[in-house]
């Protein structure tokens, strides 16, 4: 009796042993999964490119509105530069509880998107990053993220879709040679304080200049700034938009912060540094000019100037 009760205490012990096992195996699995993924959206991102919309019937499409906008997401909380046109137009800040990993099939998550994104992420799969925030105050109880197996990090504003990336790290000893010569605009980096929209396109709603009433934030992407020590000009395909006169520049570090606020650059200008160094130009001009003779520098092929009311980023 006592050989028979010792072995069905065995035979229990080794069944608990084998279930524990592949519990601790599921986990481990499971994690594993997640780890390849290696997800860590922590850190500050600047909105970059539209990739596609919901295909809704609404008379207005507000993608250009997040273009160049920040997203920083810290430990409990998601700050945004930009809430929604109608009553929020400074920083937004939601706090958040927990955090969701969801991978899905890139075509099933994209059904009612655009081309753009079926041609890219159909027969993949991505990880949707949901942030969870109960207590917000916009309405708005999550907010989602999406990214690919290729790294690539997007958002949402609105039914629309956005890539985005880190902010950058600048140097801040460039030598003025490598300012000269000729760029192209890329991409928009800020808003001006106080944009609004463009005239005509929400019910005919008619801006002041100030608000960006005749500010089109793409008007200049693919243009061509040529920088020389005597004159910047823009060129929209070969015609000349606009061309300052410039004696020569000067260069010096500044507070990034302190810069920000004195010309009024809303959503930052995506670099990480505290200081960065400025090209100023002496220039002669009046004051409808659409450029300002200065110059932010990123590194030897990335600089931000100013274009009439908002910031973009140029490369050679």
């Amino acid at each position: 009796m006592k050989n028979r009760a010792e072995e069905k205490l065995f035979l229990f012990a080794l069944i608990g042993a084998l279930i524990f096992l592949m519990a601790c195996n599921g986990v481990s699995q499971e994690q594993n999964t997640e780890n390849k993924w290696n997800i860590d959206l922590e850190g500050q991102w600047k909105v970059t490119d539209y990739l596609a919309g919901h295909n809704l019937k609404v008379s207005y499409d507000f993608y250009e509105h997040f273009l160049g906008r920040s997203v920083i997401i810290e430990p409990n909380r998601i700050i945004k530069s930009f809430g929604y046109w109608w009553n929020e137009l400074d920083d937004v800040t939601a706090q958040y509880r927990n955090v969701e990993v969801e991978i899905m099939d890139g075509e099933a998550y994209g059904k009612g998107l655009g081309e753009e994104w079926h041609q890219k992420y159909d027969g993949q799969d991505i990880a949707v990053v949901t942030f969870d925030m109960p207590e917000s105050s916009n309405g708005f109880s999550k907010s989602s993220f999406v990214v690919t197996r290729k790294g690539e990090v997007l958002c949402w504003y609105l039914g629309n879709i956005y890539y985005m990336e880190r902010y950058k790290e600048a140097v801040t000893d460039l030598k003025e040679e490598y300012i000269y010569g000729q760029w192209q605009v890329k991409r928009l980096i800020s808003y001006q304080d106080g944009w609004k929209g463009r005239n005509g396109l929400i019910d005919g709603k008619i801006y002041e200049k100030d608000e960006g009433g005749d500010f089109y934030p793409e008007s200049y992407l693919g243009d061509m700034v040529n920088i020389s020590k005597k004159s910047m000009e823009i060129y929209e395909d070969s015609r000349l938009l606009e061309s300052i006169e410039i004696n020569g520049y000067d260069s010096g570090t500044v507070d990034k912060y302190d810069y920000q606020n004195e010309k009024k650059i809303h959503d930052e200008l995506g670099i990480i540094n505290d200081v960065i160094q400025i090209f100023k130009g002496n220039v002669s001009k009046s004051e409808s000019s659409i450029l300002d003779g200065e110059i932010v520098v990123i590194n030897e092929s990335e600089v931000i100037i100013k274009i009439y009311q908002g910031w973009y980023l140029l490369e050679k």
